[in-house]
């Protein structure tokens, strides 16, 4: 009996003990995680401003770079000639048409307005937006509107019925000849400029100087011979191995008989 009431007072006093240290710790762990949360909460507060300058910045870059709100902005007529909402033409293209367009006017008396886009709204060529935007600007007959639609490298025009040098065969060539041929390339700019080329040559009563060469690297043609060429070439070389693994065999075993026949 005496054994068993000391083994109780030593697991009530390590009972005891253990509840104390318990305590000790939960108090030591809540003042760590007070003092963290009071470092990051002032740490919050100071950075609070920056955090919405970054929000106001990232949700303008979201709203600007939404194809609804490209589409939103080609509502009204615009005042440039040259409206670059895919971002893929560089200055000197913009600059470089701006003047052709301008010094066309003073020609044919109509205005010609380039739009370059990303990709199309949903279910149009670049033909029917063209004459979506040319209705929605109000334009005149004497008019023109093109689009460079870059994700698929077509161009589409749309012209008024005053405008007598150009026909609907030119522009489809254009469209689906003269753009894509750089276009394909991701050379915006350049495709751009061929377009204006060649439209301010027709527009100008030049004549159509017609698509570029369009017989890159010799007509796409490939390196590979034919099968034919290959086959001849093939028995060139077996017969040229024989001839030659022939004279590897005989011309030993002749030196060797012409060493050995005094013998």
């Amino acid at each position: 009996m005496a054994f068993i009431s000391l083994n109780l007072c030593r697991f009530n006093g390590f009972k005891k003990n253990f509840s104390i240290e318990s305590k000790l710790k939960n108090d030591t762990n809540s003042n760590s995680i007070n003092k963290f949360f009071m470092k990051n909460t002032q740490t919050f507060l100071s950075s609070n401003k920056k955090t919405k300058e970054f929000l106001s910045v990232f949700l303008s870059f979201s709203i600007l770079g939404n194809p609804l709100f490209a589409y939103a902005s080609l509502d009204t007529k615009p005042s440039s000639k040259v409206i670059d909402e895919s971002g893929s033409l560089t200055n000197s293209s913009i600059n470089y048409i701006e003047k052709s367009l301008s010094k066309l006017k003073e020609i044919s008396g109509g205005e010609v307005y380039f739009v370059s886009i990303r990709s199309l709204p949903y279910e149009k060529t670049p033909q029917e937006y063209a004459k979506d935007l040319f209705q929605k600007w109000n334009l005149g007959e004497k008019d023109v509107v093109v689009v460079l639609a870059n994700k698929i490298a077509k161009a589409g025009i749309y012209f008024g019925t005053e405008v007598k040098t150009l026909n609907e065969t030119s522009a489809k060539s254009i469209g689906e000849e003269t753009y894509p041929f750089n276009a394909r390339e991701e050379q915006y700019g350049s495709a751009a400029i061929d377009v204006n080329n060649r439209l301010v040559s027709i527009l100008s009563n030049k004549g159509d100087p017609g698509p570029p060469n369009v017989n890159r690297n010799n007509n796409n043609s490939s390196n590979f011979k034919s099968a034919k060429k290959t086959e001849e070439q093939r028995s060139k070389y077996i017969a040229i191995i024989v001839i030659l693994l022939v004279i590897a065999f005989v011309v030993p075993m002749v030196q060797f008989f012409w060493y050995v026949k005094d013998e």
